[in-house]
């Protein structure tokens, strides 16, 4: 990849005089130390530099050829450059697999030349990439862009769109934040986003990656990278609101959703996700100002008004976050400069005392007090510009803040021009400044749960291969169908170790009375249809049979609607305090997964699940089950009794290691698995196989 980022020689097949074949040329000429060579037979000179008819009639050898030829053209250029011996190629022509089924036939072609000979593609269909720190264009954007001011920084950007790479760089100028590299991969025939990620993870100019895709090709390998990344990643993903798997057979697979499973992965990776090109921006933004704060993210609130602290409360505890309780001493140090009918605490309203004080000695006697504070993590202050700026030695506060290892967050407020110029000064000095509280609390807690992530680093291997004393030898199949009953699906579970319901296959109503008096009234009757996950909807389910008539009764209407296709089961109705369910799904994207959520009706009327890559260890298990929203259902909820996490672990552990180990099974369902006493027991399952 370092061919891609640092060639010694670019030869620019597609040159021109005008539109972005020029551009190309000019942009080239900014910053680039090496040699450029202008490829087109319809040139004698481009921008004041040679042009060559052929990449063949350039006498330098070249290591970078960048294409701006139709798309029709493109795979005789490839000839051309395996000729040359260019083993590094970025086609920026369009043309390929965005266009359908031809374009796509001439992408794989372009691909088949690239790896008889050695060669890397980078697109096609892309805008190639951009170097701030060495002023390397290799794009043919508008050269307009870059002479709007780009600002270096240690942010750099994975980009799948080409335009979309643009107008991030412009905005991104716009609003001040630096930029290390952006990357613009287009359609990845070849190098793809995990290809830069990789070399980003190791680029000393680069300390936040953000990437916008719109797909991901290797999701599983990126959530790995993700897990051991020192660096902080935001990922905004496009294309999320298309409907899941029409012809889901299981709960597992319809709740996985287009994009529920692969956000739940990466955030569970470390990943921070974005919802748009803003909020990406301004998170990728403070990981790079904050690189370290106490994951508690303990706040203390500083302004000059009461009803900005109440605002500033409200969005902290919108996002988890809590408010600093001030230590005695600090409040003391306050107290003596506040009016004696005022309190101390937190949010500190500084507006009483300033009437009767002023505005300097207040601000330069209760910041480092609170600084001071070792119950306070972060420092959060209301900020009016443009009326007495003298009042705030910014270089001072950063340095003392720094001392201490505190964060300081500005929310700012005022006139236009003391705006401007207070922000210049925050940012020279890494100062994270915003208009929006709300906005100043997701950056927040974005930093606090990457320095958690950061935290659990080397201690924890969610993707470790499980011992071999954990994964018992696999037993032969119950069924060689592709969907199994949940009889078969609950006997093949429990050799797994996942506790499962106390129940029987019978064939006869006598059979069925005397099984029920051996395990204790009620039961439940289930009529087992081959093919069929779902009993309910078609009457297949009788609860709470309390005598033999309602047996005989249950036992005759499920023979009916089974019309003689399928087995009834019997079954100990079990009592449960509240319903969950758990699940295995093997993903294109992101490999064998584990889910985790609320079952029952709750699973239909509004999804709370959660998933993790398979095979998970036991820590790994804690947190997933952590992240569902409704997490206080499980412990110990108006006195029930808290959920035996020790048992719901190891069920999570065991699916993902059934499911690791026997790669024909494509889809496990575990709904409901009830929960009496805080014991989670298997009431129904079914394991789906892979189509042969």
């Amino acid at each position: 990849m370092d061919a891609f980022f640092h060639p010694n020689s670019i030869a620019v097949v597609g040159a021109s005089n005008r539109n972005i074949g020029n551009f190309m040329v000019a942009n080239l000429l900014v910053g680039f130390k090496g040699g450029i060579f202008p490829v087109n037979r319809s040139y004698q000179e481009i921008e004041g530099l040679p042009c060559f008819p052929s990449l063949e009639d350039i006498p330098d050898p070249i290591d970078l050829a960048i294409v701006l030829v139709p798309a029709s053209s493109v795979p005789s250029v490839l000839e051309a450059c395996a000729a040359k011996g260019v083993r590094r190629v970025i086609i920026e022509s369009a043309g390929f697999a965005e266009t359908g089924e031809d374009g796509v036939a001439l992408q794989d072609r372009c691909v088949a030349i690239a790896k008889q000979n050695d060669m890397r593609i980078w697109g096609p269909n892309c805008m190639g990439l951009v170097d701030i720190h060495r002023s390397h264009f290799f794009t043919f954007m508008h050269p307009g862009v870059r002479e709007e001011g780009l600002l270096p920084g240690r942010i750099s950007l994975i980009v799948q769109s080409g335009m979309m790479s643009a107008i991030f760089l412009v905005e991104l100028g716009r609003r001040g934040i630096g930029i290390a590299k952006a990357c613009s991969i287009g359609n990845r025939a070849d190098v793809d986003e995990c290809d830069v990620l990789e070399y980003l993870l190791q680029d000393p100019d680069t300390e936040v990656i953000a990437l916008y895709l719109e797909s991901i090709l290797r999701g599983r390998l990126l959530a790995q990278m993700a897990q051991r990344s020192t660096k902080p990643i935001v990922i905004l993903k496009g294309g999320s609101s298309e409907a899941g798997a029409l012809a889901a057979k299981s709960h597992t697979h319809s709740l996985s959703g287009n994009s529920r499973l692969m956000n739940s992965v990466l955030e569970i990776s470390g990943v921070t996700l974005a919802d748009s090109i803003y909020q990406m921006m301004d998170l990728a933004n403070a990981l790079a100002m904050i690189p370290h704060v106490d994951p508690a993210c303990r706040t203390a609130i500083i302004s000059l008004s009461g009803g900005a602290g109440v605002l500033a409360c409200d969005a902290l505890e919108r996002h988890g976050l809590p408010v600093a309780s001030l230590s005695e001493q600090t409040k003391k140090a306050i107290g003596e400069v506040f009016p004696d009918w005022m309190p101390v605490s937190n949010p500190i309203d500084l507006f009483p005392a300033v009437s009767s004080r002023g505005r300097e000695i207040i601000f330069k006697r209760v910041i480092p007090a609170v600084l001071e504070d070792p119950n306070v993590g972060v420092l959060l202050i209301h900020f009016v510009a443009g009326l007495d700026e003298k009042i705030l030695e910014l270089r001072a506060l950063k340095e003392k803040a720094d001392q201490f290892g505190k964060v300081v967050f500005f929310w700012l407020m005022g006139l236009q021009e003391g705006c401007e110029q207070f922000r210049r000064e925050a940012r020279a000095l890494g100062i994270p400044v915003h208009e929006d509280v709300s906005r100043i609390a997701e950056c927040l807690r974005t930093a606090s749960r990457f320095s958690g992530h950061q935290l659990s680093l080397g201690t924890v291997d969610t993707i470790a291969a499980p011992s071999s004393a954990s994964v018992p030898k696999t037993p032969p199949f119950p069924s060689s169908e592709k969907i199994w009953d949940e009889f078969d699906s609950k006997r093949f579970l429990s050799h797994w170790k996942i506790p499962v319901v106390e129940e029987k296959m019978v064939q006869r109503p006598d059979e069925a009375w005397k099984t029920a008096r051996q395990m204790g009234l009620p039961v439940v009757l289930k009529g087992l249809a081959p093919g069929e996950t779902h009993k309910t909807e078609r009457g297949l389910v009788q609860l709470r049979i309390m005598n033999k008539p309602l047996l005989e009764a249950a036992f005759q209407h499920i023979q009916e609607k089974l019309d003689r296709r399928g087995r009834i089961l019997i079954q100990k109705e079990v009592q449960s305090d509240y319903e969950l369910m758990a699940g295995f799904i093997r993903d294109d994207q992101f490999g064998p997964c584990v889910m985790f959520g609320l079952g029952g009706i709750f699973s239909e009327l509004e999804p709370d699940v959660v998933f993790a890559m398979a095979p998970l260890d036991r820590d790994s298990a804690l947190k997933l089950i952590h992240r569902i929203r409704n997490k206080r259902l499980l412990q110990g909820f108006r006195g029930m009794t808290p959920l035996r996490e020790d048992i719901m672990t190891d069920i999570l552990v065991n699916l993902g290691n059934v499911g690791v180990a026997c790669p024909q099974i494509e889809q496990i369902d575990i709904n409901p698995l009830a929960v009496s006493k805080g014991v989670p027991l298997a009431v129904d399952a079914n394991v789906i196989l892979k189509a042969s």
